[in-house]
């Protein structure tokens, strides 16, 4: 599982019982970075989503990342 793949489980995991459940993705581009899916709209870069809560929960999973890596 790559570690995009192991972010977007936790990110998944947050956001289960928020109105996000479901409408959120990571997925890996081919040429090495990453875009983020909320419902229909694409980002490149964490800074860059407007909704606050997917923002916080997106740092989160990639802290929660770090610290089992």
């Amino acid at each position: 599982m790559s570690i995009v793949e192991q972010i977007d489980e936790i990110l998944q995991r947050l956001l289960a019982s928020t109105p996000f459940a479901g409408q959120v993705r990571l997925r890996e581009q081919v040429g090495g970075g990453i875009d983020i899916w909320v419902g229909a709209k694409r980002y490149t870069a964490v800074d860059e989503v407007a909704e606050a809560e997917v923002k916080a929960a997106l740092r989160a999973a990639i802290a929660e990342w770090e610290r089992h890596a």
